[in-house]
């Protein structure tokens, strides 16, 4: 498990943040502290034994406990070091992580398992993908007095949902690319975006679609949303009237007129969806 869960948190870490690195260091910490506490130990064993989101949680909301009571000089931390650990909540986000962790990992994995059975159609790949629950998703929020039942509960939660497939639509494209821009072969992930053809706000049907994104590095994502670039059926880049004024510009050529009619690099499965490009080239040609 914990081999799974760095692979897991390395992937959703922010570029030039130690996260990752002090949550797994906090764990540890917790392991350590726990053993001198045996009913602690076998509560929750060396954390990583952990399968359960329901203890999990249980835990998550132990070391939230522990750390207000070290403020006040109590509970397991005290002259435990490094402090900076407990003092800093590191210890509660990390087993928070290690939660979502639980509830996030099957739930990716069974939307993996949907995609690469590529008998299915992209559309119907969209459809499968939206129509998955997450499990034990409400644990997912910090709020335990919130009633999901409500309008307002529900809505909470497919906001989450949203926002955990918005992750997950990016590593899926990133994946048929092979971690690279179309455009220039750029192959920096800090800077490479997975770029809706139709916008999740106005094609709700196509929003889990791998036909329906292009990975693009920033730059180029800016101005294929804006509609300044598109692509013909033959997938080579085409420019929107509305840059002409710009030839002029040095860097413009070198970033524009340079790829200007050819073909970008295409993903061995899920082209780009013909019809979803005819509407955004139309738009570009329109302006």
């Amino acid at each position: 498990m914990k081999k799974t869960f760095t692979q897991y948190i390395l992937e959703n870490n922010t570029a030039g943040s130690r996260k990752a690195q002090s949550y797994l260091q906090a764990i540890k910490l917790i392991a350590k502290i726990f053993s001198k506490h045996p009913h602690l130990h076998n509560r929750y064993g060396d954390i990583w034994s952990i399968q359960s989101v329901e203890l999990a949680d249980e835990l998550y909301q132990y070391i939230l406990e522990q750390q207000k009571q070290f403020r006040d000089g109590k509970g397991i931390f005290v002259g435990e070091s490094p402090k900076s650990y407990w003092e800093g909540r590191f210890c509660s986000a990390a087993i928070k992580s290690y939660k979502e962790f639980l509830i996030l990992h099957p739930y990716e994995e069974r939307l993996w398992d949907i995609y690469n059975n590529t008998s299915k159609a992209p559309d119907d790949i969209s459809k499968q993908m939206l129509s998955k629950k997450i499990n034990s998703s409400e644990k997912l929020i910090d709020d335990k007095d919130f009633d999901f039942s409500t309008k307002e509960g529900k809505e909470k939660l497919s906001l989450v949902k949203t926002r955990v497939n918005q992750n997950f639509f990016r590593k899926m494209i990133l994946h048929s690319y092979a971690r690279k821009c179309c455009i220039t072969g750029l192959n920096i992930p800090e800077v490479l975006r997975a770029s809706h053809i139709t916008s999740w706000a106005n094609d709700k049907t196509n929003r889990m679609n791998p036909a329906n994104g292009l990975c693009l590095s920033a730059t180029y994502d800016a101005a294929f949303d804006r509609h300044l670039i598109s692509f013909d059926e033959d997938y080579r880049i085409i420019l929107s009237p509305k840059l002409k004024k710009y030839t002029t510009n040095e860097a413009f050529n070198e970033y524009f007129i340079k790829f200007k009619g050819k073909q970008i690099a295409l993903p061995t499965i899920y082209l780009p969806n013909q019809t979803l490009l005819e509407k955004h080239r139309n738009k570009a040609s329109a302006q």
